[in-house]
């Protein structure tokens, strides 16, 4: 934690001003010390007595929870920043908000009211570094209209957010902004240092995994690909795998479209083609097993936040196969698909592009 020798009279200024019952949204580009900022608001908030929460959607390099992830913990004393229990965790499936503007929103939204519930004296939520043109600008919008926060906190180096605030102050009844200037001990971390980080967090995570297989009658799969219709049967893709000589694992059927997962089909376009006059659906989409291992996936629970984390095996006999540090999934409810890959030493190894 930072002493406050090291600290501007700027950031003294803004824990003293901060009330019981604030939300703060804390805005700025990245290297701008936004986290530094909080770690500093967070350790004054205790030392005079607060119970302060922190939620982390800095889904690329965060604080206490996993990349990819929204998450939340509660800070009563200086042991607890130690080590930070998560009370909550939200799946986005990706280390940029580029691609998943909706998911960010609501993981903002439903994450800030699962921590609110535990009645903390100030919530202080950390955002990603993506402040810089329109779609920037909407994405942090609608945050603050969902989460309605009292006070908004904006590390500029120059005049990088004054759109949005501009747009905050004729959009907010009572909204309180307060401006800072970067501290001067801010570091600029390197592409190479922010993956390295990330690598490091998932490396721990998934040290102690195992292979679970789920069975798919007691979940739902979504987003990428999936949820586009309900699945087919076994028998139906035996049938299906008989007639086009194909090993077809999965399947989900909606009005008018069909998705297949297949473990070795050959030329693509051609099976669609053929697929299609069979199953008489206006889309087909036909995908490779190969193209979705090493994706990372939620395994979520009926709240609509994540138990764990994992990463997609296969499929096979109605049953998927995902690498997760968790020893019990009977409470696994949905498996929601992520972009990343990762292989089980955490490293990154690309992107899927749905």
């Amino acid at each position: 934690m930072l002493t406050s020798s090291k600290v501007s009279k700027e950031w003294l200024s803004v824990v003293e001003d901060l009330r019981v019952g604030d939300v703060v949204f804390v805005l700025g580009a990245s290297d701008t010390g936004k986290t530094t900022l909080i770690k500093f608001v967070i350790n004054e908030c205790i030392k005079k007595g607060k119970r302060i929460a922190f939620v982390d959607s800095d889904v690329g390099q965060t604080s206490i929870g996993l990349p990819t992830t929204i998450s939340s913990s509660v800070f009563s004393s200086i042991e607890d920043l130690k080590s930070p229990k998560i009370n909550s965790l939200f799946f986005i499936g990706s280390t940029s908000p580029h691609g998943n503007l909706l998911q960010m929103a609501v993981g903002v939204k439903k994450t800030t009211e699962s921590v609110l519930r535990q009645r903390p004296d100030v919530v202080v939520i950390d955002t990603t570094g993506f402040v810089h043109g329109p779609a920037a600008t909407e994405l942090k919008y609608q945050k603050i209209s969902l989460v309605q926060p009292s006070c908004v906190i904006a590390i500029q180096r120059e005049a990088e957010l004054e759109p949005l605030l501009r747009l905050l102050s004729n959009s907010f009844e009572g909204l309180r902004i307060i401006r800072l200037n970067p501290s001067p001990d801010v570091r600029a971390r390197s592409f190479e240092e922010r993956l390295a980080n990330r690598e490091r967090r998932f490396a721990r995570y998934f040290s102690r995994s195992s292979i679970l297989k789920i069975d798919l009658g007691n979940v739902s799969l979504r987003r990428g690909y999936f949820g586009g219709g309900l699945p087919i049967s076994s028998s139906r893709l035996y049938e299906i795998s008989k007639i086009f000589g194909a090993d077809f694992l999965y399947g989900e059927e909606g009005k008018d479209e069909a998705l297949f997962i297949v473990r070795s089909a050959g030329y693509i376009p051609a099976l669609v083609s053929k697929v299609q006059g069979f199953i008489q659906k206006s889309s087909i989409r036909i995908v490779p097993l190969g193209d979705l291992e090493g994706v990372i996936v939620g395994l979520g629970n009926k709240g609509g936040f994540v138990l764990g984390l994992g990463i997609f095996s296969s499929m096979e006999g109605g049953t998927i196969s995902i690498l997760t540090p968790l020893k019990d999934v009977s409470r696994v409810k949905t498996i929601t698909f992520g972009t990343l890959k990762l292989e089980p030493s955490g490293k990154e190894v690309g992107k899927l592009s749905y």
